[in-house]
């Protein structure tokens, strides 16, 4: 079997590192892979693997780059990628999408596909987009681009049980959603935990992931005399710079408690940064997706103090060592969590963890996810079912 995997992304680390493990576990389970994707971050996704093929269009630019360059090579990337997604269809009439190009510009790419009779399984990470690009005014438009990509796939997969549910009444009736888990993320290096009472807040920093409620609920718990501190390390979402502006403004007038290392995070850096908290906190809302960083945190033997949101509460539920954030998810919420915690010594965080860390890496482990798309693939109903089902 050969399948084209195609994505937008490069970065090794959440959709990107989500991208390169499922490429390189199809290679390694005997399929033919053509990786259309930009050229990877991590050296061990860069060497030449058997039976995986890269077709490499241009990375996009960070958020600091000048204004013009970086719409010249996202335009590079959306033309290049357009014309390899086509040329791919000459190899094989079996694709998977996850974090295509914008939807304007990968809309007729998907259509064209389908017209010429490729079947496309679309992963779905996000049932319903974190932060919407048009004004309230204008979302129906961008939810109409959503639903017709859905219906162009031939499959969809979600990451969860309640991403599922949240999907489904967003498609058509007839829709094909199948979920496979999302593949643990081992960083390779366990270290136990400092005990510190310190808390990691990880990755893009947007609203729906509760950071000011993070920060009010650490602020919290050191008026109510808990040793608990705060680093928050990641990227703001460029789509919500002022919520990011506000929970920096008030980080800076608590610098003895709460640290920011805003950036991104490369994967050489991540052994070292888990290295110095006791665990995740994810105080989100409005989240329907699996969590990359709930992943990240059951992969390396860190708890969590979360919301049983979406995915994460599918963890939860399995077993993840955590203690839930009780609705509303405010500061107060936050701070009654951590309190919780806190009454549990970090050794006994340590066990809990490495005996998940076990579940995690048997039911999420790469090889047995590729098999899963391989067999989605080789079903005879994709291959019958119209586009718009």
């Amino acid at each position: 079997m050969t399948i084209c995997v195609y994505t937008k992304t490069w970065r090794s680390s959440g959709t990107g590192l989500f991208a390169q493990e499922l490429a390189h576990a199809l290679a390694a389970g005997g399929a033919e892979v053509l990786f259309l994707a930009p050229a990877g971050e991590s050296p061990r996704f860069q060497d030449a693997a058997p039976r995986l093929r890269r077709w490499t269009p241009p990375r996009e630019l960070p958020v600091t780059a000048p204004k013009l360059q970086r719409a010249f090579v996202s335009a590079a990337r959306v033309i290049s990628a357009f014309g390899l997604l086509l040329a791919a269809r000459t190899k094989t009439r079996k694709f998977i999408v996850t974090i295509p190009d914008p939807l304007v510009f990968s809309l007729p790419a998907f259509a064209l596909l389908r017209l010429s009779g490729a079947e496309i399984v679309y992963v779905v990470h996000d049932p319903e987009p974190h932060a919407w690009r048009l004004p309230p005014a204008l979302r129906f438009v961008e939810r109409a681009g959503f639903q017709l990509a859905h219906s162009l796939a031939t499959r969809l997969v979600v990451l969860s049980e309640p991403s599922k549910t949240a999907l489904a009444p967003r498609v058509a009736p007839r829709a094909l959603i199948d979920v496979i888990e999302h593949g643990s993320f081992s960083l390779g290096v366990q270290s136990p935990a400092p005990g510190a009472g310190r808390f990691l807040v990880f990755g893009t920093l947007r609203r729906n992931k509760g950071v000011r409620d993070a920060i009010e609920g650490v602020l919290e718990a050191r008026r109510r005399g808990l040793d608990a501190r705060l680093l928050i390390a990641g990227e703001p979402d460029a789509m919500e710079p002022d919520y990011w502006r506000a929970c920096e403004a008030l980080t800076r007038a608590h610098p003895d408690v709460i640290e920011t290392r805003v950036g991104y995070v490369p994967d050489e850096a991540l052994p070292a940064l888990l290295a110095e908290v006791d665990a995740f906190l994810l105080p989100y809302h409005e989240f329907h997706s699996q969590s990359g960083v709930a992943i990240l945190a059951a992969s390396n033997n860190r708890p969590v103090v979360a919301s049983p949101a979406g995915g994460i509460g599918a963890l939860m539920a399995e077993g993840l060592p955590s203690v839930s954030i009780a609705p509303p998810g405010d500061g107060e919420s936050v701070a009654n969590a951590l309190a919780e915690f806190l009454r549990t010594p970090a050794a006994e965080w340590d066990r809990r963890c490495a005996a998940f860390s076990v579940v995690m890496a048997a039911s999420r482990s790469w090889n047995r996810i590729a098999a899963d798309y391989q067999r989605l693939l080789a079903d005879s109903a994709s291959r019958n079912t119209p586009a718009t089902a």
